[in-house]
């Protein structure tokens, strides 16, 4: 079965309104997987072809510049 897992790393560095902004990007690309049908897709992609799994990360990771 095909996943969408969601990877955070260095959120915590953020300000404030840094991080508020960082929510809202993030609601945006949730916003255009679920638009998408990514889900959908690759569970029909996945039955086209016994045994095949599709795995998606979406990986966050801040690195501030000093």
């Amino acid at each position: 079965m095909s996943s969408i897992s969601i990877e955070e790393n260095n959120e915590k560095k953020l300000t404030v309104d840094e991080y508020v902004r960082y929510l809202q990007l993030k609601g945006h690309i949730q916003k255009i997987l679920d638009d998408a049908n990514i889900t959908k897709t690759l569970r029909d992609a996945e039955e086209s072809i016994n045994g095949l799994s599709i795995d998606v990360t979406i990986r966050y990771s801040v690195e501030k510049k000093k």
